[in-house]
């Protein structure tokens, strides 16, 4: 539960003691909370509770089963076993360790601050050998392009006009003139 539903609660029995409506309740928290407060249905409802004597303002417990996978132990253990083999997938994890699939992803990411990338991009930097030279050129070209919105445009050009310099494709697609105008000569 969040702390300002507490707050609020606590609120609104402090409003019951003074004799204040379910209204007049929610109004006074709409004004001190903005538009974090807690829903009009929920104030009645909690206003109902203490007015028929109810001193707590914590949630019942519920029935069902605890959130229990998520312990210091099993966070410690998806972490080591991650160390051990970074390329063990969440299933294989899930599978070795005894948990849900989805309790391992949930670890990962909100626990540990992991994230999924390629192992196509990152393979290199791993096994500490260079990366290609085309991640290179597009790493410089997104820092230049954040730097300079006029080094893309003549990126651009210059990719433009790379494949006429390669294949010479321009000049053998349209023969020039002949005899050349400027020279003034005449077939």
């Amino acid at each position: 539960m969040s702390d300002r539903y507490l707050e609020q609660r606590i609120s609104i029995k402090f409003c019951v003691k003074l004799n204040k409506s379910a209204s007049e309740t929610h109004h006074l928290l709409k004004e001190a909370y903005g538009d974090e407060v807690m829903s009009r249905a929920r104030v009645f409802d909690w206003h109902k509770r203490f007015k028929e004597g109810r001193e707590d303002v914590r949630d019942d417990a519920r029935s069902g089963r605890p959130v229990t996978h998520r312990t210091d132990d099993n966070i410690q253990k998806v972490k080591d076993l991650v160390c051990s083999n970074r390329q063990l997938t969440v299933r294989m994890m899930a599978e070795e360790l005894h948990l849900d699939k989805e309790t391992v992803r949930l670890i990962l990411k909100e626990n540990l601050n992991m994230r999924k990338i390629s192992a196509k991009v990152i393979s290199g930097v791993l096994k500490g050998e260079p990366k290609p030279q085309k991640l290179d050129f597009r790493s410089d070209l997104s820092k230049e392009t954040r730097k300079n919105s006029s080094y893309l445009r003549k990126k651009r050009q210059n990719l433009a006009m790379l494949p006429r310099l390669v294949s010479n494709s321009l000049s053998q697609g349209i023969p020039p003139p002949w005899p050349p105008k400027a020279l003034g000569l005449s077939a």
